[in-house]
């Protein structure tokens, strides 16, 4: 008995390779933005003495901080 080769197998249940390309790209956009959030918490918690060592200003933080995840 032969084996099915991968793309009939994955015709038969309807999993296209563009479909896999979409599926890739929301995972990495949704990884992208998890990353963003994550960068901007911790950006809020430093303190100024650390800010100023990478000549950034509180107020730049603050802009930064209070953008939404989606946004670069």
């Amino acid at each position: 008995m032969t084996r099915p080769s991968v793309s009939s197998y994955q015709a038969r249940i309807g999993f296209a390779p563009r479909r896999a390309g979409i599926v890739a790209t929301i995972i990495e956009r949704l990884a992208e933005w998890q990353e963003r959030a994550r960068s901007r918490v911790l950006l809020g918690r430093m303190d100024d003495r650390m800010l100023r060592d990478m000549g950034i200003s509180r107020s730049d933080v603050d802009v930064e901080v209070a953008k939404p995840f989606w946004r670069p």
